[in-house]
């Protein structure tokens, strides 16, 4: 629990004669430092005990009954992940837009007279039926309510050390940073390759930038523009800063290793 936690960048008005950070506000997390093994709590257990598994949530869990939304205002970044800071000032980024008549968008809204009244953070009371893009979306991150966005908070759940079929993510490209994971959950985007090139793409009509997507779901929209998924060298076509994690058709073997 107590990783990844750094001192919060140095502010004015404040005597600091060393030169260890600043003392004075609460600490910041670095995700990148976060350890994600489990961790045992003060009686015995886990810390996440009691808890669902994330592979048991419901399907567009964004949808159902108890997901929470998180007001972000006119900025469209996400406070709970982390995208690269060229997101900010890149016209271009695609957002996931809900439609006109989405029942999310209208819970959202909370319109009265006519204009939104946006709420702070918004929990879902019951279930809404998909529109649109929502209805082939495995997540969503941040969604876009006529210019005003709201950050989807998933419901606490625990993701197992230890599972099988295993698969491997690659960030941005193969001389990166790599990975395992589950292919039950929507852990990246998908990767597109064409007979003999190891230069992937994305599949065009992918639903927003730094999307996740089940692995199933990324076999889907690959042999639907007539490609396959593959163990990519790299991405072509879009920005670096686009590019995140990517469905690889390797497998995964996690091992356990015991210091007696």
């Amino acid at each position: 629990v107590w990783t990844g936690f750094d001192y919060q960048q140095a502010r004015g008005n404040v005597e600091e004669t060393s030169w260890s950070g600043n003392r004075h506000d609460p600490m910041r997390i670095q995700s990148a430092w976060r350890d994600k093994f489990p961790k045992t709590d003060l009686t015995g257990g886990y810390i996440g005990d009691g808890y669902p598994l994330c592979i048991d949530l419901p399907d567009k869990m964004f949808l159902r009954k108890g997901a929470r939304y998180r007001l972000l205002g006119s900025s469209s970044s996400p406070e709970l992940m982390e995208d690269h800071s060229y997101f900010k000032k890149d016209p271009n980024i695609k957002r996931f837009v809900l439609d006109s008549n989405s029942g999310l968008k209208a819970r959202l809204c909370n319109a009265s007279n006519g204009e939104c009244q946006y709420e702070m953070s918004v929990t879902l009371d019951t279930n809404i039926d998909c529109v649109g893009k929502e209805c082939i979306a495995d997540t969503v991150r941040v969604v876009d309510v006529g210019g005003i966005y709201y950050e989807y908070a998933r419901p606490p759940c625990v993701e197992q050390a230890f599972y099988n079929n295993a698969m491997k993510v690659i960030y941005r490209e193969r001389w990166a940073d790599s990975s395992c994971a589950n292919p039950l959950l929507p852990y990246a985007s998908e990767a597109c390759c064409s007979v003999a090139n190891l230069r992937a793409q994305r599949y065009p009509n992918y639903l927003y930038d730094q999307e996740r997507v089940l692995f199933s779901t990324a076999n889907s929209r690959c042999e639907e523009i007539g490609m396959t998924s593959c163990d990519f060298n790299d991405i072509g076509g879009i920005e670096t800063h686009q590019k995140g994690y990517h469905w690889s058709t390797d497998h995964c073997r996690i091992l356990l290793k015991v210091n007696s």
